[in-house]
């Protein structure tokens, strides 16, 4: 504008009214599942029961994701989603996959509203090919990485009004999958047994494991460390990631966070049982 009318410019003589303070650059703060969040319980699980499958028959597993907060257990320490493409594409690509190295088993993460809008198609086509895949259904009850809108698998419609749930386990048999397990993911054996058993299944086989989201449904409950039993292993950071177990700089022993959902995941790998409810040892 001030060119335009014949004047300079730039005002080489004005001073700044105020100086700006050079601030420190932010830390990088990588994207993380929530605390309490299920899906790191499923991830745990089938980590433990790959590991035993290659102890026991020196068998290799690739994990294959999709959209969807699960998304996030490609990141460390989880590094369990190998491949993500697209909303229902790790079922797809598990079953592709297991065309051309039968020697690998495959496992497919799929949430539930990626199950309903397109992983459906996917079962179907591991079924009919004779794919060796495990399918794991992550079901919080949500549409949580879009801002929790219902699905069919709830019995709501999106308006607020009740409506026919469609069972998941159900749709999955209905498909053809011979073995089929529901397991709550409160509880970690009993989630890690059931991984176990699907991958030594021959064929299409699927968990459905069921939670609740901790960005609806918030539990009250907070875990303490116990600092006198506590040995500083770090093995729950290690292991989880949990974003509500923080150890201070140069401290030895972490302590958790008022963000803690209590899920009890971190007391139910603790090696020195230092994790507890309430007092109570999980």
């Amino acid at each position: 504008v001030l060119s335009k009318l014949g004047e300079p410019s730039r005002l080489s003589h004005a001073s700044p009214a105020v100086l700006r303070e050079e601030l420190p650059p932010l830390p990088v703060r990588a994207p993380t599942l929530c605390a309490g969040c299920m899906h790191r319980t499923v991830f745990y699980a089938f980590k433990q029961a790959a590991k035993q499958l290659k102890k026991d028959s020196q068998v290799e597993t690739i994990f294959s994701g999709d959209i969807g907060c699960y998304t996030l257990g490609n990141a460390f320490p989880l590094n369990m989603v190998e491949t993500c493409l697209c909303m229902g594409a790790g079922m797809s690509i598990a079953g592709g996959l297991s065309r051309t190295n039968s020697e690998v088993k495959q496992v497919a993460f799929i949430g539930d509203s990626t199950f309903f809008h397109s992983g459906i198609p996917a079962v179907i086509n591991a079924v009919y090919n004779g794919a060796d895949v495990t399918l794991a259904v992550l079901d919080n009850r949500t549409t949580a990485m879009t801002g929790h809108q219902p699905h069919p698998g709830i019995g709501v419609t999106v308006l607020g009004n009740p409506s026919k749930a469609i069972d998941i386990a159900g749709v999955i048999r209905s498909c053809g999958i011979g073995s089929v397990r529901t397991v709550e993911t409160v509880n970690l054996e009993g989630c890690i047994e059931a991984a176990k058993e699907a991958m030594e299944f021959k064929g299409p086989s699927a968990i459905v494991f069921k939670g609740n989201c901790v960005g609806i449904t918030k539990s009250g409950i907070k875990l303490t460390i116990d600092t006198e039993s506590c040995t500083g292993c770090g093995f729950c950071i290690k292991q989880l990631g949990c974003p509500a177990i923080f150890l201070p700089p140069g401290e030895e022993k972490p302590f958790i966070l008022d963000s803690c959902n209590g899920c009890g995941l971190c007391a139910q790998i603790c090696p020195s049982e230092s994790i507890s409810e309430d007092g109570v040892k999980k």
